[in-house]
């Protein structure tokens, strides 16, 4: 590490907010976090899969601590040993994302300690720098770090503050940063308040039907982070102004989730409802927990040499062998159903992409079965040679459940896959396709008319429609 990037660390980040925003003494404190906890538990719906992140609210906790624990709640079974932590600057004003010098965060309940090891690498990447100040004056963490250790005990911090971004590539800069450090045992929290409405946050978008107007805006920001659409999210904010405080932490969280993943709405909140302010002014609350599956890097890479490794044996001796036989062990996460398209290129050009959209048995022999199709079976290539699968780079996509739409404005280009289905045909495009070709909506579902057999505009009228989200492995 270079000489510049090395932290003159201290020992401990000391509480600002107890006493104020929330209850300092220890016992009283868990007694309140314990009621907001118990109330999430009977109400909280069952989420299937696994909890990668969570948003929970950061203002005092009479007013947004019964939201936040609902976050909490949900993530609670499962095994955590560290939490990413993402929250808004308020206080200070600087570029990009903030990392402590603090080797520990005190809380009521005892300190949580900082993986100084990822902080001091995260910091000789673009965008990361030491934030002293920011992270002694801030808020937004603070009041995450209570629920953390009450909910999962002493276990491991990363706490980042995002300061100001200028573009959707730079959210995406910091995700891209952050992805190849994350575990199968961390739990991402973004620390965010949604909607301040009133003279106070110089935010009064409409005058006439003010309740309606605050959840409307409320609802269409949780519809696109539910779907981790970056673009659509941040195109949303620009227009209405949303004065969203964490609206930077919810871009890098929309980057940095795999596609597949996706949002639901635990618990919504006002202040208004607590407390009614004579001026009219408001702050929305949401807890929303992201659901999808759990990968380390070396879980995809042994995704990708088990289908090279399925195709070179094949080659050789003309026949199948089994994952176990080529060396590889049958982890969960390997062993789950997933529907698979397995793609070749030799350089730009396809060489070659068989899949099933459907689950028909588990991943790893759903990438053996697919990995050979395209090797050999795609009717569109001559069937791959030995001798060229030095040259071949295997992309592996893991696709959810299809979804059917009612109109196709509800597609969103990069993020979806598309099937389209017509008097007994269908064709499919994987989410990465429009992108690949530039093409736009209408281009791309008229080529997928084309690839189903039918008339380009045979999509406007009389199709079905559905859509998937994948988790791309290259």
């Amino acid at each position: 590490m270079p000489f510049w990037a090395k932290s003159s660390s201290e020992k401990s980040r000391a509480l600002r907010y107890a006493g104020s925003w929330y209850e300092a003494e220890p016992q009283k404190l868990s007694k309140q976090l314990g009621e907001f906890l118990s109330a999430a538990t009977k109400q909280n719906p069952t989420l299937d899969g696994d909890i990668l992140a969570i948003i929970a609210p950061h203002a005092g906790y009479i007013f947004s601590g019964e939201t936040a624990a609902f976050a909490y709640q949900a993530a609670a079974k499962q095994k955590i040993k560290r939490i990413i932590l993402l929250g808004p600057s308020h206080h200070v004003s600087f570029h990009g994302a903030g990392l402590p010098l603090a080797e520990e965060f005190q809380t009521p309940f005892g300190d949580l300690t900082v993986d100084r090891e990822l902080a001091d690498k995260l910091v000789t990447r673009p965008l990361f720098s030491w934030q002293k100040e920011a992270h002694q004056a801030e808020h937004s963490l603070e009041l995450q770090l209570p629920f953390i250790r009450q909910t999962f005990g002493k276990i491991k911090i990363m706490p980042i503050i995002i300061g100001h971004i200028n573009s959707e590539a730079e959210a995406q800069q910091i995700a891209d940063t952050l992805k190849p450090e994350l575990q199968n045992d961390d739990l991402i929290v973004v620390s965010s308040d949604f909607t301040h409405y009133g003279p106070r946050y110089d935010y009064t978008p409409f005058r006439e039907g003010v309740d309606e107007g605050i959840k409307r805006l409320d609802e269409q920001a949780f519809f696109y982070l539910s779907k981790n659409d970056l673009s659509g999210f941040s195109k949303f904010q620009r227009d209405s102004g949303d004065t969203i405080c964490g609206v930077y932490p919810c871009q890098i969280l929309s980057a940095l989730l795999p596609k597949s993943a996706t949002g639901t709405l635990l618990k919504y909140s006002r202040s208004s409802q607590i407390q009614v302010d004579p001026e009219g002014n408001s702050v929305s609350y949401m807890a929303i927990a992201f659901c999808g599956p759990k990968w380390e890097a070396k879980e995809q890479n042994a995704i990708l040499e088990l289908a090279r490794q399925t195709i070179s044996y094949y080659l050789k001796e003309g026949k199948l062998a089994s994952a176990q036989e080529l060396g590889f062990r049958l982890t969960p996460a390997l062993s789950r159903p997933a529907g698979v398209f397995v793609t070749l290129r030799k350089g730009h050009e396809l060489r070659g992409c068989i899949g099933n959209i459907l689950a028909s048995g588990p991943l790893y022999k759903a990438v053996q079965d697919n990995a050979i199709a395209a090797a050999i079976r795609d009717p569109r290539f001559e069937p791959l040679k030995l001798s060229e699968l030095d040259q071949i780079q295997i992309d592996i996509n893991i696709l959810n459940a299809p979804q059917p739409i009612y109109s196709y404005k509800e597609i969103v280009l990069g993020r979806d896959g598309i099937i389209l289905s017509k008097h007994g045909k269908q064709a499919v495009f994987l989410p990465s396709v429009p992108g690949e070709w530039g093409w736009s909506l209408d281009e791309t579902l008229s080529q997928l008319a084309l690839k189903a057999g039918l008339e380009r505009d045979a999509w406007k009228s009389g199709a079905t429609l559905e859509t998937f989200q994948a988790e791309e492995i290259h």
